[in-house]
């Protein structure tokens, strides 16, 4: 595949690995079976390699799926005019879904390809908004697993979102965003405050925001409430 304004690849042509592949993370890495982004051409095996086309969210919202099924878990979102880089098309014109991965972080899926549209506008870009207030902002949002702002929103999509507009490129999941920043031994407003499974963005020393599967929606809520039920913080972390 190809689309206009991509930059030149070869049409054919033989790759070899320089040794053996390192272990990537499954979710940001786009492979399959079959085939796989042309990026990775000499350095994970597929039997094809592939040029991704560009592609535009045309509506509010497109649901990341595992799976090309609408029942399939939903394991990200892509917001409006957010960039979809499809390697390849499946299923039936009513129903086809396209497989790739989302342009701001990587991460894999499938989408619905009716979804998608020809890129009309620049992509969206980050405006140097606070994050702390980015995410107050979305207070009583509901949450959705996998959502980012658009059905609803998770812990995690309310953290990658929050740190975009204040210019901060954080990736998905919340074990992904663990990995980012500096450690810190108590919380200050805007750091990341990591338990098992879950993130939350510190307002001060003993208050945090955070998209809560216990309550259903955005909240402000005392850090030792969190802590009371999920535990103790497993990383503090503090970006630039």
């Amino acid at each position: 595949m190809s689309a206009a304004g991509q930059p030149p690849y070869p049409a054919q042509g033989q790759y070899a690995l320089s040794g053996p592949a390192k272990v990537r993370d499954p979710r940001t890495t786009p492979i399959r079976g079959d085939l796989a982004d042309i990026a990775l051409a000499g350095k994970l095996f597929a039997p094809h390699y592939v040029v991704p086309m560009e592609k535009a969210v045309a509506g509010a919202c497109a649901a990341v799926r595992k799976a090309p099924r609408d029942d399939a878990e939903q394991t990200s979102e892509l917001l409006r005019d957010e960039r979809f880089m499809v390697l390849d098309i499946t299923g039936e014109a009513a129903n086809a879904w396209a497989w790739g991965y989302c342009a701001h972080d990587r991460y894999n899926g499938y989408v619905r390809l009716d979804a998608l549209a020809e890129p009309q506008a620049a992509a969206p870009s980050a405006d140097r908004s606070d994050a702390v207030e980015a995410a107050l902002a979305r207070l009583g949002t509901p949450y959705v697993w996998g959502a980012r702002g658009g059905a609803g929103i998770d812990c995690s999509g309310l953290v990658q979102t929050s740190y975009a507009a204040a210019g901060h490129a954080l990736p998905r999941d919340s074990d992904q965003q663990e990995a980012c920043g500096a450690a810190a031994s108590a919380p200050q407003r805007g750091d990341l405050v990591f338990f098992p499974g879950h993130v939350a963005i510190a307002l001060g020393p003993d208050e945090v925001v955070h998209a809560s599967q216990d309550k259903g929606a955005v909240v402000v809520e005392p850090l030792a409430e969190l802590i009371a039920r999920k535990g103790a913080p497993t990383a503090i972390r503090r970006l630039a």
